[in-house]
């Protein structure tokens, strides 16, 4: 037999893991000294310790080594080996996938290209607009609870048995960045106004336009370069800017009973158009 010195040194494992391998019932010494309370091992266990060690470069946990050491049946051991193939497969995959995504990333680097996304801007363009029936509602709310302002609007349409004709809509009257409030005046273009309260026409004629891709944060931007773009063309604002969820935080599902955010959309893929009425 081995002293735990001994076979630490022949199987080049440290004295403190096989006292832990011990203690979980791992791989038990095959004596010990019940008045030095020394571990002594045999030449068979060096044989599971290969396994062990085998094992465990295989990722495979202590417990399931435990369980494969301990049967001696065949089939068990299929069973536990051809789980853990596929799970390495499934590893091996994604670590595929990642390999790719980083040799992608690299080719971005090598050719200057920006590997986080920023905004996306159209250019500024003209549209002609039709008299448009829409219901509002306006309110000065902390920016925080916009979303509720809008489930507010689109439960009274629900109410008020209104037939949604278009996307949602939104005038700023007013920013109090310091109160982080703001007076905002919520669209939403509709069929009938069925003699509610509330409806109103936006006037026909044409507008000056600007498309957004990316969060609501970028819209700052896209406002400014509306403005400039209507100051080099001399041309007069008549009215005041409007943005339009093409696609955003709104879901495209207008059951109105269930409205829920779409928060499956990235806000880098949000879609706006901010508008305003020229002469």
């Amino acid at each position: 037999m081995y002293t735990i010195g001994k076979f630490s040194k022949i199987c080049d494992v440290p004295i403190k893991t096989l006292r832990y391998y011990d203690d979980i019932g791992l791989l038990k010494p095959s004596y010990i000294d019940s008045e030095t309370n020394y571990r002594y091992y045999d030449y068979d266990k060096i044989d599971i310790i290969k396994l062990v060690l085998l094992l465990k470069s295989l990722h495979v946990p202590l417990a399931d080594i435990k369980q494969i050491i301990e049967s001696a049946n065949p089939v068990q051991w299929n069973s536990m080996f051809e789980q853990k193939i596929s799970e390495l497969e499934k590893q091996k995959e994604q670590i595929t996938n990642e390999i790719e995504d980083m040799k992608q990333l690299k080719m971005k680097i090598d050719a200057g290209i920006p590997i986080i996304q920023g905004p996306i801007f159209s250019d500024c363009y003209f549209e002609n607009w039709k008299d448009t029936l829409v219901y509002t509602l306006r309110k000065k709310i902390r920016m925080k609870f916009i979303d509720r302002h809008v489930q507010n609007v689109f439960n009274q349409l629900y109410a008020f048995n209104l037939e949604v004709n278009g996307k949602l809509m939104a005038i700023f009257h007013d920013r109090d960045l310091k109160e982080n409030e703001v007076d905002v005046e919520l669209l939403v273009p509709v069929k009938d106004s069925n003699d509610i309260d509330g409806c109103r026409i936006l006037a026909n004629g044409t507008y000056a336009c600007i498309t957004v891709k990316g969060s609501y944060t970028d819209l700052a931007m896209g406002y400014e370069m509306l403005n400039k773009w209507i100051v080099e063309k001399d041309l007069t604002q008549n009215g005041e800017m409007m943005e339009i969820y093409e696609k955003g935080l709104v879901s495209d599902n207008m059951d109105l009973r269930h409205l829920r955010p779409d928060l499956t959309r990235h806000p880098s893929d949000f879609i706006t158009k901010i508008c305003v009425p020229i002469h």
